[in-house]
């Protein structure tokens, strides 16, 4: 994400009249196409975002798959994502969150693919971090011990720098927006209230209206302004 410089902002002043001796204006750069991109604010559930295609956004060069990621348990901040080569004996590679530019309906792109680490061995376990695959199944209760199911799914924001909400078995959906904490080993709701039913039909699960129900659980639609930085 790309922030002004604000000891550059003295408010606005009008545009300066165009050279015409300094030739055509550029055209769009690959930075300004991604934050076009970003501005029509959509999410993302994991499940659909898991196995992608990744695209090298300077070269437009495949380089991978999106296989796994790790986050903050506190914060909910992702860290990285682990990246599969092709093939069935394909390596692993790593790519920090920050180079990840869009996670869209078909494919993900990072800014280069230079900034992929090739030669990942395995899913190294640090504290106050957890890795997406071996946190599906963990379970979800209240503060009062009720059970309410466990982690089936992660949804992520478009740039897939944050996760923003916990799909669990049934359809449900933990939002993290304060009234969640998600342990090492349990993810605790203030109340039953914080639970939000998706599927209201066994045929509406990820219909145009189960995705608006959880746009709008989120509180992410489009007059909302963008997640700050950690």
């Amino acid at each position: 994400m790309i922030d002004a410089d604000p000891d550059t902002q003295e408010g606005p002043e009008a545009e300066p009249a165009a050279d015409p001796a300094a030739g055509p204006a550029a055209g769009p750069t690959a930075d300004t196409v991604g934050l076009e991109r970003r501005s029509k604010r959509s999410i993302q559930t994991w499940k659909r975002a898991q196995n992608m295609q990744t695209v090298g956004l300077t070269e437009g060069a495949y380089v991978g798959r999106l296989e796994d990621f790790q986050f903050d348990l506190e914060s909910h901040r992702v860290y990285g994502y682990r990246i599969k080569a092709t093939g069935y004996f394909g390596k692993a590679g790593g790519v920090a969150a920050r180079h990840l530019q869009l996670i869209g309906r078909d494919v993900a792109f990072v800014d280069t693919a230079a900034s992929v680490e090739w030669g990942m061995t395995g899913r190294k376990a640090v504290e106050g971090r957890a890795w997406a695959s071996a946190y599906r199944g963990t379970q979800a209760i209240t503060r009062r011990g009720r059970a309410l199911g466990a982690v089936q799914d992660f949804v992520l924001d478009s740039d897939g720098q944050h996760v923003t909400g916990i799909l669990l078995h049934g359809d449900r959906l933990l939002p993290l927006d304060g009234r969640v904490h998600s342990g090492p080993a349990a993810v605790i709701a203030a109340d039953d209230d914080v639970v939000v039913e998706l599927s209201h039909e066994e045929d509406d699960a990820e219909s145009p209206t189960w995705w608006a129900r959880l746009g709008q659980a989120l509180k992410m639609g489009g007059d909302k302004d963008e997640p700050g930085e950690p």
